[in-house]
């Protein structure tokens, strides 16, 4: 349990003047916090887990007071190379506010999990071919920007005018809200997923099929927030 305190701060419920963010054109706001989400997430951030990264600073939420940034920071864990764990990214940062084109105020609060993953084959026994597939999980608050989203294609690869193979290609986002511990996320999932396929050296061999994923990496649960309660 916290110490109950009480502060003044600066007038809007924070003891800095929260950093005003510039909204870029393209991005979109979603699943914004409240004021008041936004001050539970400052005050009582305690910590943060997504698979093996965890981020917990040592104060309580009074403390902020004096350190209006004894909670800001992040963990890693795990690694993104091709074929291994993934890589599990933790942080916390200072909550911004930001306005739209009609200069409505709203909040942004710091608290941030990605996980990225990808897998890789190669096989050079016949022909030259490769493919990889690429999950990217991410939660963070307010705004995101929208990516145009690519259906499975797969290409003619030439040289000097013959075919000499196939190359295909995919990507996808998916935006959902998600609230964690009461808290509001965006939950931006990227799907990634190239390859190749060359035939042997000789002409008369047949060109390869187009290159398909094998599947994505897993999805990892979702994180774990914790809050200070009095």
């Amino acid at each position: 349990m916290a110490q109950s305190f009480t502060a003044l701060g600066k007038g809007n419920g924070f003891p800095i003047c929260l950093p005003i963010k510039e909204m870029a054109d393209d991005e979109i706001i979603f699943n914004d916090p409240t004021l008041k989400e936004t001050m539970d997430a400052y005050w009582n951030f305690k910590s943060v887990t997504f698979g093996g990264a965890t981020f917990e600073p040592d104060n309580e939420p009074k403390d902020l007071i004096c350190d209006e940034t004894l909670n800001v920071g992040s963990d890693s864990s795990g690694d993104d190379g091709p074929n291994e764990s993934g890589q599990f990214v933790v942080s916390n940062a200072v909550p911004q506010i930001f306005f739209d084109e009609k200069k409505v105020k709203y909040y942004k609060h710091g608290i941030r999990m990605s996980f990225t993953a990808r897998t890789l084959v190669e096989d050079n026994s016949a022909g030259e071919r490769s493919k990889g597939s690429t999950i990217i999980v991410n939660y963070f608050s307010a705004l995101y920007t929208e990516e145009e989203n690519e259906p499975y294609t797969c290409v003619d690869e030439t040289f000097q005018g013959d075919v000499v193979g196939k190359s295909a290609s995919e990507r996808t986002q998916t935006i959902s809200s998600v609230t964690i511990s009461g808290i509001p996320f965006i939950k931006e999932v990227i799907k990634i997923f190239s390859g190749t396929a060359f035939r042997d050296s000789d002409p008369d061999d047949p060109i390869p099929p187009c290159p398909t994923s094998d599947g994505y990496p897993v999805e990892p649960e979702e994180p774990t927030l914790k809050l200070h309660t009095y």
